[in-house]
């Protein structure tokens, strides 16, 4: 993998909306500060904004940029497909919506226990190393999101993976659910090269609880980074990692972003100890892990609202007030959204969770602690 200008890249799943639609104008300007910086690396999926990430991605970077002049990744993911001869047709389209004749790196989507089973079934492996052997991407990775254990068996099975997709950030670097450490440490010990996905996950280490920030704002900080620098700083630290994407929604992202990776000096052993400081404090608050990747609301059949109402929750076992349940009643479940309440039980997202969180029951939580507040 050897054609990033710098270990920062775009990731493409939050681009800014006006109305529901996306803000063109405002995402070619993302897109050409990134580029003037001197970082090339652009994520999307199929998946992603309901297909419109890939669309922004030619109208923005594709019709605007030479070819050569960005890295571009794309993913096979299990929601699009359900047999092997969905697959070949699949991965022509997602050309064909980008505009290109190739892709630089192919990823095998949120791969974990459950639809790994799926992706063995359909070949999908093989059908992406033929798109490579076809010229049609330069490399073939996974993202990746269960157990170390899952991880080695996968690397077992296809040891001819150019790269691995995790999630790392301070707060799950030794969490008992992600243990990021242990996945990055696998992958170190193959030198296979990783992609850091959710560094700042999911937006939560942006903005944290009072008692968090406090030990941030303390701690040595020379440079006078933002949370969200910090948070890519820690990302990037590990020998490990190529790459470290970032769900950039502003223009304002992009030019914080940058400045904290243009020259990634590592963090120094007292910032790390902070940051796992900030991390336990965290965990002793009990903050519900999402990051707010709507994989879970795909296939709801009520429509509800996940992750904007397990952050509704959140906010309120943290900060308390009533905007919370304001916010939730007047917001989240008006205009004929589903309430928490109309969840029917059945485990779709669940199963779709790469957090392995347990959404019927939070969403019982929900609606016992914010509706009709």
């Amino acid at each position: 993998m050897d054609a990033t200008l710098g270990k920062l890249g775009f990731g493409c799943m939050r681009l800014p909306k006006t109305d529901d639609e996306l803000d063109m104008p405002a995402i070619c300007a993302m897109f050409d500060a990134f580029l003037e910086a001197g970082f090339n690396y652009f994520d999307t999926a199929h998946v992603y904004l309901g297909g419109q990430s890939e669309v922004a991605l030619r109208e923005c970077l594709v019709k605007r940029h030479p070819r050569d002049s960005f890295f571009l990744a794309d993913k096979l993911s299990n929601q699009n497909f359900e047999v092997e001869e969905d697959i070949d047709p699949l991965l022509d389209l997602e050309l064909e919506t980008l505009g290109v004749d190739y892709m630089d790196m192919l990823l095998l989507h949120a791969q974990n226990a459950t639809n790994y089973e799926k992706y063995t079934a359909t070949h999908a492996y093989e059908h992406a190393f033929a798109f490579k052997a076809a010229g049609k991407t330069r490399y073939v990775g996974m993202s990746f999101h269960d157990s170390p254990d899952v991880l080695e068996r996968i690397l077992n099975d296809h040891p001819d993976l150019d790269a691995v997709q995790l999630q790392v950030n301070w707060a799950d670097w030794e969490s008992a659910s992600v243990q990021s450490r242990a996945c990055v440490e696998l992958c170190a010990q193959r030198n296979i090269p990783v992609i850091v996905m959710e560094p700042l996950k999911g937006g939560n280490l942006v903005s944290v609880p009072e008692p968090v920030q406090q030990i941030i704002d303390d701690m040595d900080n020379p440079e006078g980074l933002s949370n969200a620098g910090l948070a890519l700083r820690f990302a990037a630290t590990h020998p490990s990692i190529a790459m470290v994407l970032s769900g950039m929604r502003t223009i304002e992202d992009v030019r914080d972003n940058v400045r904290a990776m243009r020259t990634p000096t590592p963090l120094s052993k007292a910032q790390a100890e902070s940051l796992q400081q900030a991390a336990e404090k965290i965990a002793s608050m009990g903050m519900i892990a999402c990051t707010a990747c709507h994989y879970c609301t795909d296939g709801c059949p009520e429509g509800i609202r996940i992750p904007e109402m397990l952050d509704c929750l959140n906010t309120k076992r943290v900060f308390g007030g009533w905007n919370p349940s304001w916010y939730y009643n007047n917001s989240l479940v008006s205009e004929g959204h589903a309430k928490a309440s109309e969840c029917l039980q059945c485990g779709i997202c669940e199963e779709a969770c790469p957090q392995f969180l347990p959404i019927c029951d939070l969403l019982e939580e929900v609606a016992s602690e914010l509706e009709g507040n």
